[in-house]
C-alpha cells in the first residue's frame, strides 16, 4: 500500500510544555511538533513522563508555561478528535461484554448505555472492527479474547468514536509478538488513512523498523525524529543513565542500526 501524503500539517503541536503535578515538575520544556498520518513512539524511563504527556494532550491536566496545540486548539477543545487506548492489563475484566457493546460505549460514551442499536450505530460498529480485523469476533466476549484482540477491540472503540488522534498506552504489553505485530500492521493502516497515533512503548529493540519518529521523553524532551537518527548513544544515556549496555549489540532497527552503545 502507498502512503498517503497529507500536506505535512501538524496535528500536535508543543511548544515549551511545561506541567507541574503537587508542586513537582513532571514536563520540562517539551517541544515537538506531529505532522497528520505519522506513527510515533513514545519511549523513556518510568516516571519520566509518558503518561503525563498523554494527559495533557487528553485535556486532563493543566499546563502550567507554554503550550500544547491539538490542530490549533487547546487540548480541553479537542477532546473529541483524541482517542485513548489503555493498557488492557489496567482494566477489570470481570464484567462480561461484547465486541459489540465495548464499540458501542464508544458512541454513547456521552449518553445512557441503550441496549439497542439504530442501523447507523450497527454500521459504525461494524466498520471499526472490521479496521482491526475483528468483525468476525463481534459477539465474542471480550473477556474470553486473548491480550491483543483486547487491544484491537478498544481501539475499535476510539475509532467509533470519530478519533483522528489515537493515545495508546504501552500497547506491546503482555501480548505475544505475533499480535504485536498484527496490531503494527493495523495502525500502519490507519496512519495511512491519515489518522496521526502516539503509542508508549519500552520496546527499543525494533523501534526504527516500526515507527517514523521517536519522542524520547525524560521529563524534557531529550530527542525527537527519526529513531534511525536521534536515538543516539548520548540520547540512550540522557534516557536512561550511563548503565544502558542491555541496548548493546541486539538493540537494532532497519538494515542493522545499532541504537546501543
Amino acid at each position: 500500500m502507498l502512503q498517503k501524503t497529507f500536506n505535512n500539517v501538524c496535528q500536535i503541536v508543543s511548544e515549551g510544555c511545561c506541567v507541574e503535578l503537587g508542586n513537582q515538575l513532571v514536563l520540562d520544556d517539551v517541544s515537538f511538533k506531529i505532522k497528520k498520518g505519522t506513527l510515533v513512539g513514545v519511549v523513556g524511563p518510568n516516571g519520566g513522563g509518558k503518561t503525563t504527556l498523554f494527559n495533557t494532550i487528553l485535556g486532563l491536566v493543566s499546563i502550567t508555561h507554554g503550550s500544547m496545540k491539538i490542530k490549533g486548539l487547546n487540548p480541553d477543545q479537542a477532546k473529541g478528535m483524541i482517542g485513548y487506548v489503555p493498557q488492557t492489563e489496567q482494566l477489570n475484566w470481570k464484567f462480561p461484554v461484547t465486541a459489540r457493546q465495548v464499540v458501542q460505549m464508544g458512541i454513547t460514551s456521552n449518553t445512557s448505555f441503550l441496549p439497542f442499536f439504530s442501523k447507523k450505530d450497527q454500521q459504525l460498529i461494524e466498520e471499526s472492527l472490521s479496521k482491526v480485523e475483528l468483525l468476525n469476533r463481534i459477539d465474542d466476549r471480550v473477556d474470553e479474547m486473548s491480550g491483543g484482540q483486547r487491544q484491537r477491540v478498544f481501539l475499535a472503540r476510539t475509532l467509533a468514536q470519530g478519533a483522528e488522534i489515537l493515545l495508546l498506552d504501552e500497547a506491546f504489553s503482555g501480548v505475544d509478538i505475533g499480535s504485536q505485530e498484527k496490531l503494527l500492521d493495523i495502525l500502519k493502516n490507519l496512519k495511512d488513512d491519515g489518522n496521526t497515533i502516539l503509542m508508549s512503548t519500552h520496546d527499543l529493540n525494533t523501534i526504527g523498523e516500526r515507527f517514523d519518529e521517536v519522542l524520547c521523553l525524560n521529563r524534557h524532551c531529550c530527542a525527537f525524529g527519526d529513531p534511525l537518527k536521534v536515538l543516539t548513544s548520548d540520547v540512550l544515556v540522557e534516557l536512561y543513565g550511563s548503565h544502558n549496555s542491555m541496548f548493546k549489540d541486539h538493540t537494532l532497527g532497519k538494515h542493522g542500526h545499532t541504537y546501543g552503545v
